[in-house]
């Protein structure tokens, strides 16, 4: 049971970083179009930055591994389909963990 508790605080913790950054793209997205429907410029704007600065490491890396023909404009949304992709796999993954010790999803859920 130790191993199945170690195991699933490692895949919770990747999820946990997972939902930051998907929630940090998403609030970066919306807050983009509402300030940019005020007239004013989101980079200028101290909220936006945060998101920005909070989903950076991810938008790096896929900045990276991109094609340049690959606006940056777009690197966040590409960043944001593969957490989204990753992060389903990651919930897949723990629920495989429950269900290979003899548990159902919602008692591995219990588990400390």
């Amino acid at each position: 049971m130790q191993e199945l508790a170690s195991t699933l605080f490692a895949w919770r913790l990747v999820k946990l970083v997972l939902e930051v950054c998907l929630l940090a793209l998403a609030g970066q997205g919306i807050a983009s179009l509402l300030i940019r429907a005020s007239g004013a410029d989101p980079q200028q704007n101290f909220f936006h930055r945060v998101l920005r600065t909070v989903s950076s490491p991810f938008t790096w890396i896929v900045r990276r591994i991109t094609p340049p023909f690959i606006a940056d404009r777009h690197v966040p949304l590409a960043t944001f389909a593969l957490l989204a992709v990753a992060y389903a796999a990651v919930l897949f993954t723990i629920a495989d963990t429950c269900i290979r010790h003899g548990l159902t999803v919602a008692q591995c859920m219990e588990v400390r």
